[in-house]
């Protein structure tokens, strides 16, 4: 969670161009502890006047604050209120100034246990167009959710963790926040990622979000890029006990187009199976058994999939490959016959096709697919499976 200030105008809000009002709250500013889910009812009498307040998080799940006033005593609220919010340590983290009607934050998520502090002041310091003796009433409400992400998780070493078929819900607050979890493979199969949009209005997911997967070592294994809509990744079969991590961030990382205070879902799910090949078998060494029908994806633009198998009699194979619903985008298919440095078959195809070759019994049969450069079929399932013809 980064700064961010917000200014409210005419019942909308826009975000403010510059930064440079953040910093730490004064040391010696006093502040007052309130319990959360109660009112504090207070006013400003003072144009340099701020209410401070402090709050611990009572339980886990996210918070948001609400900032109230008598309807009656609207016309002199005049330029109304600037609310701020720190975390523990006092920085700031968010800001939004001019309220003037009834006013409910973002949606935050300190983790159970963490101090905030919440400032209350003028929205202009002018004795003339400040909200003087006009009561607020402030509610730091928390609620209880154990599938909300906890904050701050903005780099991999706090990336919050999500459970075998769990989900998660989280928010970005500003145009620079980022959301980072981690997720063990629990079993061989594939993995499913669903990125779900929980409020979906169209004028504030704007450019949408980039969704990333890396692997242990931060390679990125996965981008599904701008994502405006409800959408499910490819499965990605990644192999049992490894490790993944999952960042979301804007596509934009600019105010007028990032995708702010948006509620998602994210839910990860791995699904056993033995017929899909296991990521990484990007080379000869590490080429997966290819036995009946293996189910197999280009998961990005430098992926490469390896398979062998041994050759049961001497005579011709049919190699068969079914590339799905992929209509547009190219598989390079290469075949080697105890020979790593020389091809047997080498083609390319966008359809489903066969290929033959001879092979003596007990030789090594290599197959080798991968996207060609600028046409990859990035995302796209197709099958492998070969079979002894005749002598």
């Amino acid at each position: 969670m980064k700064k961010k200030i917000m200014e409210l105008a005419f019942g909308g809000a826009f975000l403010a161009a510059s930064f440079g009002l953040f910093g730490a709250v004064k040391a010696e500013t006093t502040s007052e502890d309130i319990t959360p889910n109660l009112n504090v009812v207070r006013s400003i009498e003072d144009k340099d006047q701020v209410n401070m307040y402090k709050a611990v998080i009572d339980e886990k799940g996210y918070q948001n604050i609400t900032l109230n006033f008598d309807a009656s005593k609207k016309d002199e609220v005049n330029n109304g209120w600037t609310l701020k919010v720190y975390d523990e340590n006092k920085e700031e983290l968010y800001q939004v100034s001019g309220i003037k009607a009834q006013f409910t934050s973002a949606n935050f998520a300190f983790a159970k246990g963490k101090t905030v502090y919440i400032s209350v002041e003028s929205g202009i310091k002018s004795s003339m167009f400040m909200p003087k003796g006009v009561e607020y009433n402030l509610n730091f409400h928390t609620y209880a959710d154990s599938d909300y992400e906890t904050e701050n998780n903005n780099k991999y070493v706090d990336a919050n963790e999500i459970p075998t078929g769990g989900a998660v819900k989280g928010s970005l607050l500003n145009k620079d926040d980022e959301d980072y979890f981690v997720y063990q493979i629990p079993e061989s199969g594939y993995t499913k990622v669903s990125f779900e949009i929980l409020d979906f209005v169209p004028s504030k997911i704007l450019g949408g979000w980039n969704l990333e997967i890396y692997d242990k070592n931060k390679s990125l294994v996965y981008k599904e890029a701008g994502i405006t809509k409800d959408v499910t990744l490819p499965e990605l079969p990644l192999a049992k006990g490894q490790k993944i991590y999952i960042r979301i961030h804007p596509k934009l990382a600019v105010s007028t187009f990032a995708p702010v205070e948006v509620e998602y879902k994210l839910k990860v799910n791995t699904v056993k199976s033995g017929k899909w090949e296991v990521e990484n078998n990007g080379s000869f060494k590490k080429a997966n058994k290819l036995s009946g029908t293996k189910y197999a994806n280009i998961i990005n633009s430098s992926d490469e999939d390896y398979f062998t198998f041994k050759a049961a009699k001497t005579g011709k194979y049919k190699l068969s490959i079914d590339t799905g619903d992929n209509v547009k985008h190219a598989y390079k298919v290469e075949v080697f016959v105890n020979n790593k440095s020389k091809k047997a078959v080498s083609k390319v195809t966008m359809s489903d096709k066969s290929y033959t070759f001879k092979a003596k019994k007990g030789q090594n049969v290599w197959v080798r697919i991968y996207g060609i450069s600028g046409n990859s079929p990035i995302g796209n399932k197709y099958s492998l499976k070969y079979k002894f013809v005749k002598k």
